[in-house]
Protein backbone atom coordinates (compact mmCIF):
# COMPACT_ATOMS: atom_id res chain seq x y z
CA UNK A 1 0.00 0.00 0.00
CA UNK A 2 1.49 3.39 -0.76
CA UNK A 3 0.24 6.97 -0.19
CA UNK A 4 1.38 10.07 -1.68
CA UNK A 5 3.82 12.66 -0.82
CA UNK A 6 0.82 15.15 0.73
CA UNK A 7 0.03 12.50 3.78
CA UNK A 8 2.44 13.05 6.91
CA UNK A 9 2.73 9.83 9.33
CA UNK A 10 2.35 12.31 12.03
CA UNK A 11 1.42 12.06 15.98
CA UNK A 12 -2.37 13.74 16.84
CA UNK A 13 -1.49 16.50 18.77
CA UNK A 14 -3.73 19.10 20.21
CA UNK A 15 -7.36 17.17 20.09
CA UNK A 16 -10.34 17.23 22.63
CA UNK A 17 -10.75 13.97 23.65
CA UNK A 18 -14.31 15.28 24.37
CA UNK A 19 -16.78 17.75 23.32
CA UNK A 20 -18.62 18.35 26.47
CA UNK A 21 -15.44 18.10 28.88
CA UNK A 22 -16.47 14.94 29.97
CA UNK A 23 -14.66 12.00 30.42
CA UNK A 24 -12.57 10.44 27.44
CA UNK A 25 -14.78 7.63 25.14
CA UNK A 26 -13.91 4.41 25.60
CA UNK A 27 -12.63 2.27 22.59
CA UNK A 28 -13.60 -0.81 21.47
CA UNK A 29 -11.40 -2.32 18.25
CA UNK A 30 -13.40 -2.91 15.47
CA UNK A 31 -10.49 -3.99 12.70
CA UNK A 32 -7.26 -2.85 11.50
CA UNK A 33 -4.87 -3.97 8.56
CA UNK A 34 -1.96 -5.20 9.85
CA UNK A 35 -0.94 -8.41 11.78
CA UNK A 36 1.06 -6.62 14.76
CA UNK A 37 2.05 -2.57 15.90
CA UNK A 38 0.67 0.06 15.57
CA UNK A 39 -1.64 0.73 11.87
CA UNK A 40 -4.57 2.23 10.04
CA UNK A 41 -7.56 1.04 12.55
CA UNK A 42 -11.47 1.72 13.17
CA UNK A 43 -12.67 1.62 16.70
CA UNK A 44 -16.10 2.05 17.97
CA UNK A 45 -16.52 4.01 21.32
CA UNK A 46 -19.20 4.37 24.00
CA UNK A 47 -20.67 7.25 22.55
CA UNK A 48 -22.16 6.04 19.48
CA UNK A 49 -18.97 7.10 17.63
CA UNK A 50 -16.08 5.97 15.82
CA UNK A 51 -12.90 6.67 15.76
CA UNK A 52 -9.86 6.51 13.47
CA UNK A 53 -6.07 5.92 13.76
CA UNK A 54 -4.31 6.79 10.64
CA UNK A 55 -2.04 9.08 8.43
CA UNK A 56 -2.63 12.49 9.11
CA UNK A 57 -3.17 14.91 6.11
CA UNK A 58 -2.38 18.73 6.36
CA UNK A 59 -5.44 20.58 6.42
CA UNK A 60 -3.14 23.15 4.19
CA UNK A 61 -1.98 20.32 2.30
CA UNK A 62 -5.58 19.06 1.16
CA UNK A 63 -6.59 22.88 0.65
CA UNK A 64 -9.09 22.59 3.65
CA UNK A 65 -9.49 25.30 6.75
CA UNK A 66 -10.12 23.29 9.47
CA UNK A 67 -11.60 24.25 13.13
CA UNK A 68 -9.73 24.06 16.02
CA UNK A 69 -9.54 20.76 17.46
CA UNK A 70 -10.45 18.51 13.68
CA UNK A 71 -7.82 16.89 11.90
CA UNK A 72 -7.87 15.07 8.64
CA UNK A 73 -7.35 11.77 8.51
CA UNK A 74 -6.56 8.98 5.63
CA UNK A 75 -7.43 5.46 6.32
CA UNK A 76 -7.07 2.76 3.19
CA UNK A 77 -10.89 2.00 1.24
CA UNK A 78 -10.35 -1.69 2.52
CA UNK A 79 -10.29 -0.75 6.14
CA UNK A 80 -13.39 0.99 5.81
CA UNK A 81 -15.08 -1.74 4.47
CA UNK A 82 -13.80 -3.73 6.80
CA UNK A 83 -15.11 -1.70 9.68
CA UNK A 84 -18.75 -1.80 7.70
CA UNK A 85 -18.95 -5.36 7.19
CA UNK A 86 -18.16 -5.62 11.10
CA UNK A 87 -20.81 -3.54 12.71
CA UNK A 88 -22.90 -5.18 10.18
CA UNK A 89 -21.93 -8.59 11.82
CA UNK A 90 -22.25 -7.23 15.03
CA UNK A 91 -25.82 -5.68 14.72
Amino acid sequence: MSYNSRVANLPLTGVNDTNDGGPAPALTLITKICGGGSCPTVYSTDRNTFVVQGYTVTAETAGFDLPTGEQLVEIPAELLAEAVKAQLANG
